[in-house]
């Protein structure tokens, strides 16, 4: 092979050589434009829901009685941050990607907590509604009872569609005051105010 044929053949390896460099580095900086804009577009989004679930966190707490916790990071965690976006877009993508799976847990648990004192809290507001609507028993069962035999059924109805209602309306306000930050669970007051006077309308019917 001539010196000519040889130096052409290297020019064309290196040219080869050259170009597959080329492409790949199209390729990676394809790629991390890829990944600079999905960053970009997911990164609001997490950053909502972080914020919305600052106040949900902040809201539990003061339910629960507990201190406010610290939101705010602190230098270790900014230092954890930062090593965790260091080596370009798609690492940031991922970490970004991962701060996205860790709010859903959080989520989750905070919904598990808020299930759980949405139980109590009806027991705390039963509190409340029972005794009212044991009192407008009472005095529905009391007014039945004066009238005569053939009438007791319908003051027992009329009684009873006046002072359920009247006993749960007092009970949603009492609780709003009494748990002024707590849900007032108005459809469990509205069972309980209203079916034992619907109770005393059968039972008196039958009777």
């Amino acid at each position: 092979m001539s010196e000519r044929s040889t130096a052409w053949a290297e020019y064309l390896g290196a040219a080869q050589r050259l170009d597959t460099v080329r492409r790949e580095a199209a390729d990676s900086a394809a790629g991390e434009a890829s990944a600079l804009a999905a960053a970009r577009d997911e990164l609001p989004t997490v950053q909502a829901r972080l914020g919305m679930q600052a106040t949900r966190l902040l809201d539990s707490a003061s339910r629960a009685g507990a201190p406010p916790p610290v939101l705010q990071p602190g230098p270790a965690e900014l230092l954890t941050a930062a090593e965790a976006v260091t080596g370009g877009p798609a690492v940031a993508l991922a970490a970004l990607r991962q701060a996205g799976a860790n709010v859903e847990v959080a989520d989750g648990a905070l919904a598990r907590f808020d299930d759980e004192g949405s139980g109590s809290q009806t027991l705390r507001n039963l509190l409340v509604y029972g005794p009212l609507s044991l009192a407008a028993l009472l005095v529905q069962l009391a007014v039945a009872g004066l009238a005569g035999d053939g009438a007791q059924v319908f003051f027992a109805a009329v009684c009873g569609l006046i002072l359920a209602p009247l006993a749960f309306g007092g009970g949603w306000l009492l609780v709003g005051i009494v748990y002024p930050e707590r849900p007032r669970t108005a459809a469990v007051g509205a069972f309980a105010c209203i079916a034992p006077a619907l109770l005393a309308v059968l039972l008196l019917a039958v009777l």
